[in-house]
């Protein structure tokens, strides 16, 4: 695989509304490869390639979970709201990115001193609207930087290779996703006419697919996406049974943790289909119900009159981090495990 590009991908900014030039990176990718790039005017990327009677779409979300700047006070600390599901905890002495109109400001997120906290405060979980982001810039130099409120904000982090063919990175939900679908348009040639489709603002309500599968209206749609991977300490294998290199997860159901709710019901036909491909394929898959959590293929499936969707989910050690780990491996089985959707006899 190329980790070189994979790199570009995670490393790129992109939070839920400001995708700007993550779609632009992947079209200068599949130009050339592909048989038609368009885009729609809420920011989604289309890539077209193949001909046939029924149209495959398939979904990768190009936005990242991120900040973005609520107020500047008057010393030029600035206080930020969340885009997209981050649990308080591990926001703290974070180090940020601060994406003004005229400067990207380096930055880190700071809170009252442990020694000057009282005694219930250091029993308690510090929220993030008791943080705020330093850049050591005055309000008066980050005004002239553009950094104002609605600002994005992104962070910090490098992808890393750690042993035994894995990598940590940020973003790899779902820009490893991302990646998987570039190179799988680039190997395969379709059967069927299939549209992949780079979404933005998935992390914020599945806006880009909504859009999008009722523009195309394909006959079946599949989100890939990353998944939790339970294979870690102090969690029970009947939390998160998926694991790390042991192939990418065909989800059976996901949604909310209570009902399953708002989430997806894949398609007994299209799940069949993508297991008979996988097990023909010699693909390694494992199978999932997901409680906390979906796709853009819950989306999809509610377009137009229906449309029947299943999801493919790469497996990741600490999702919806700043450091997500996955392997190299599982997403070499997605992006073959999607060329062979490609090139197969649509089901329905």
């Amino acid at each position: 695989m190329n980790v070189e590009l994979l790199r570009r991908f995670s490393e790129a900014p992109g939070v839920a509304g400001f995708e700007y030039g993550v779609p632009a990176l992947i079209k200068s990718e599949l130009e050339g490869a592909v048989d038609r790039l368009w885009e729609d005017k809420f920011g989604n990327l289309y890539a077209e390639k193949g001909r046939g009677d029924k149209t495959l779409m398939m979904a990768a979300h190009t936005d990242e979970i991120g900040l973005i700047v609520k107020h500047v006070d008057d010393k030029g600390f600035i206080r930020f709201a969340k885009l997209g599901g981050i649990a308080d905890h591990i926001l703290l002495s974070q180090r940020v990115l601060v994406h003004g109109m005229r400067r990207r400001l380096p930055g880190v997120i700071g809170c009252k001193a442990f020694h000057v906290m009282k005694e219930d405060e250091r029993r308690q979980l510090i929220t993030y609207d008791k943080m705020f982001i330093d850049t050591g810039a005055t309000k008066e130099q980050l005004e002239s930087y553009g950094i104002k409120v609605g600002t994005p904000i992104t962070f910090d982090r490098k992808l890393t290779e750690l042993e035994n063919g894995l990598l940590v990175g940020k973003a790899m939900d779902d820009r490893a996703g991302c990646y998987a679908l570039v190179d799988a348009l680039k190997r395969a040639a379709p059967k069927n006419r299939v549209v992949c489709v780079f979404t933005v603002q998935e992390e914020v309500g599945l806006r880009g697919a909504t859009m999008s599968a009722n523009a195309i209206r394909p006959d079946v749609g599949v989100a890939i996406d990353t998944t939790i991977a339970g294979d870690h300490p102090d969690i029970a294998e009947q939390e998160a049974s998926i694991k790390i290199g042991k192939g990418p997860s065909i989800v059976v159901a996901d949604g909310r943790r209570d009902s399953l709710g708002g989430g997806l019901i894949s398609n007994p036909l299209v799940r069949g289909w993508m297991m008979e491909i996988a097990e023909k394929s010699g693909i390694r898959i494992q199978l999932e119900v997901l409680e906390g959590g979906t796709t853009d293929a819950a989306a999809i499936q509610l377009a137009q009159a229906g449309i029947p969707s299943a999801a493919i989910s790469i497996p990741s050690r600490y999702v919806h981090s700043f450091s997500e780990v996955i392997s190299k491996n599982d997403l070499e089985e997605s992006i073959k495990l999607l060329v062979r959707l490609m090139e197969e006899k649509i089901p329905v």
